[in-house]
């Protein structure tokens, strides 16, 4: 596995991502397809065709909805909790004392910075408010997350 870092920090499930929705997608053009082909010949297939068209796309949207909604809340939570921690660790502070209060995104940033860095781009976050990504920008030593869901 190669060292993670800003270029490639993302991560796809194989089966969800390159096999379940390809083939939901082929489904649903295939069927739009059929409801097109027939919409002046067949009535009945158009009907069928169309609820078939319906059944894949509430599929595919429940499924996506599915997936990610009760892995990234729970994940969302650890990690906010994990720095917490770590902020605590390292300065000695709770970081519910600090004046700037740091949105769930900039926490999520800040998360991938090495522990000899973070406290100083902490610092930077709040002189300038910078954005997540402005957090990603500036990380100095990437500290990679692999058990990202």
């Amino acid at each position: 596995m190669s060292a993670q870092s800003l270029k490639n920090y993302r991560e796809y499930y194989p089966l969800h991502h390159f096999v379940f929705y390809p083939v939901s997608l082929v489904l649903l053009l295939v069927s739009l397809f059929q409801v097109f082909i027939n919409i002046n010949h067949n009535e009945s297939f158009v009907m069928i065709w169309s609820a078939i068209s319906a059944v894949v796309v509430l599929m595919i949207v429940l499924s996506f909805m599915l997936r990610q909604h009760y892995a990234l809340g729970l994940q969302d939570r650890l990690i906010i909790n994990e720095f917490k921690f770590r902020y605590f660790v390292l300065s000695g502070n709770r970081l519910e004392n600090q004046t700037y209060h740091f949105s769930d995104s900039q926490i999520f940033a800040l998360r991938f910075s090495e522990d000899e860095d973070l406290i100083e781009l902490i610092n930077k976050t709040i002189e300038n408010d910078w954005s997540s990504s402005q957090i990603k920008q500036n990380i100095k030593n990437w500290k990679a997350d692999n058990k990202r869901i």
